[in-house]
């Protein structure tokens, strides 16, 4: 936990990252560090001596930090998702919520249940019951598979679009912690970040950090192509306010602690740029980092579709938040183009021409094209992304299928 708000109250309220890792056998790597006796290895010792790293993304679970869990789950590039669920207690709305949230995504979810030591064996049955119906439901289409064994753990690798494994811990006892730590050592890579190598480089800025002796660092996720940092290193970072991108040199690259010359795609590193004070104060999450001059738009169109939930109506110069990948800012639905027909006109259809776009109006569970406009400032997206959009609650998902053809500025 970063903040004292959150040690009082016990709830996380921002996105943290740790690093676990395996040795071959698939033993956890832990332990006292090797110098300082009372201290835990930290993240750079563990990763030199990992044969295997994961890493994982602590999210926030409380309904008031949800926007920032939707974007933790929109940007972190996550594989797989762990959802806890205390077994003395049914699964909250917030359950719904948090599996609605990783099915949008595309992402495999894992329910592990927490605190069944000294769990009544009613509250136990009661919460489970309650669980195997969330994931049965139509909107999430998973079949739960407890895993009790090893042998189970096999027999689900592999299957994890299709099931939803279960499993029981205890941190008090210790309990189902090894079969846990089995698991995620043997889980797949799901997403191949290898293909994207060959593409252009782009890296998504996560953080900013102004460190002393070296200047400006964002931290981030490489999405795609690799990059050689040095002297002669020229990228453009962007965009501003106004739209336009500043060129600057990455002068060096971290890797999980780890300093290195080369960063390639699927890989978390913080870059360091040689910038003066008033460009530094320029930088804000959301940014790119590319090595060709990039171009930003506040005009995109996407194919979306709303999902059910209750008093969801969208027409035009509807307003939500959009999470991008590591974007989000408010955008205007400016022009609807019906897709299939589940949206129904508006109640004086009758006065209206049926082609008025003034008149569409979509429903939870409509698919429609919609032009969409950044509230704000211009973004770098471009088509392929998925995006989310929300009022409060998540309303809908899509994918983005063009924007308008503009000259790079810079």
């Amino acid at each position: 936990m970063k903040h004292r708000h959150e040690i009082e109250s016990g709830r996380t309220s921002t996105a943290t990252t740790h690093l676990m890792g395996f040795r071959s056998t698939g033993e956890p790597i832990g332990g006292k560090d090797t110098v300082r006796g009372n201290k835990r290895k930290s993240e750079d010792e563990v990763a030199r001596e990992a044969y295997r790293v994961v890493t994982l993304i602590d999210l926030a679970g409380h309904e008031k930090y949800l926007k920032t869990t939707i974007h933790g789950v929109s940007s972190g590039m996550a594989d797989y998702g762990l959802i806890m669920v205390n077994s003395r207690q049914p699964p909250t709305h917030m359950t719904q919520h948090h599996l609605n949230l990783c099915c949008s995504f595309g992402i495999p979810v894992i329910v592990i249940f927490t605190k069944i030591d000294g769990c009544p064996p009613h509250a136990m049955k009661n919460c489970k019951e309650e669980v195997l119906k969330l994931l049965r439901a139509p909107e999430i289409g998973k079949k739960p598979f407890a895993i009790k064994n090893e042998a189970d753990l096999a027999t689900c690798m592999g299957k994890l679009h299709t099931l939803a494994p279960l499993i029981d811990t205890s941190c008090v006892t210790g309990q189902g912690i090894e079969l846990l730590q089995k698991l995620l050592f043997s889980l797949p890579k799901r997403r191949r970040h290898e293909n994207k190598v060959k593409r252009p480089f782009e890296f998504l800025v996560e953080d900013i950090f102004n460190v002393p002796g070296v200047g400006a660092v964002v931290s981030g996720f490489v999405n795609a192509g690799e990059l050689t940092v040095g002297s002669n290193c020229n990228v453009y970072v962007g965009p501003k306010d106004d739209g336009t991108f500043m060129k600057t040199v990455a002068k060096s690259a971290h890797i999980a602690r780890i300093s290195t010359q080369h960063i390639t795609a699927g890989q978390s590193a913080c870059l360091a740029f040689s910038l003066n004070k008033e460009l530094r104060k320029k930088l804000r999450r959301g940014m790119v980092v590319m090595k060709d001059p990039p171009t930003s738009t506040k005009h995109f169109e996407a194919e979306i579709c709303v999902l059910k939930g209750e008093g969801t109506t969208i027409r035009r110069s509807y307003q939500a938040y959009v999470h991008i990948l590591n974007v989000r800012q408010s955008a205007f639905a400016r022009h609807i183009e019906i897709v299939n027909n589940n949206a129904i006109a508006a109640a004086n259809h009758a006065n209206k021409k049926k082609d008025d776009p003034d008149g569409i109006v979509l429903r939870p569970g409509s698919r429609a094209k919609v032009q969409f406009e950044f509230a704000k400032r211009p973004e770098y997206i471009r088509p392929g992304m998925r995006m989310l959009f929300r009022d409060g609650r998540v309303r809908g998902v899509g994918i983005i299928t063009g924007i308008p053809q503009v000259q790079s500025v810079v």
